[in-house]
């Protein structure tokens, strides 16, 4: 059985891989692209359909592209994170709105994520996005 020490341990690592994923949406949702991408490790990797954007410079124009012309706005919840050390996977649900030539959108989906520590702090190292459905509001998704 683990010592209190290494739950109390657990539970803060995973608190801080939620705050993680949290402050991604933040900065998502107000702009700050290069804060986006400092949640990163320094090659880290965000994966969305056929878009692969690796290291800092690929992330930073991925997501000044992304966020100025969708606006979007991401709730994530529902997470699983597994520790292992100083690494951990996870996955947490995705609900996303945004508008796109005057029209809301309504997405839902999932992130698949794998984060590192890097000097005592969590970053994303691998983050994919997979959606189930991204449609005009006024269609609805079913």
């Amino acid at each position: 059985m683990a010592t209190l020490e290494e739950r109390i341990a657990a539970i803060e690592d995973r608190e801080a891989i939620r705050e993680l994923t949290a402050r991604y949406c933040q900065c998502v949702v107000t702009g700050r692209t290069a804060e986006i991408v400092d949640l990163f490790t320094e090659d880290g990797v965000m994966e969305f359909e056929e878009t692969q954007a690796r290291g800092r410079e690929a992330l930073a124009a991925t997501y000044r592209e992304a966020v100025s012309d969708l606006h979007p706005i991401p709730t994530v919840h529902n997470h699983i994170i597994d520790l292992s050390g100083d690494r951990a996977t996870g996955f947490c649900s995705l609900e996303l709105r945004t508008v796109e030539e005057g029209e809301a959108i309504t997405a839902a989906g999932h992130y698949e994520d794998a984060f590192e520590r890097v000097e005592g702090e969590w970053r994303f190292s691998h983050r994919k996005l997979i959606l189930y459905h991204r449609v005009p509001l006024s269609q609805g998704w079913a």
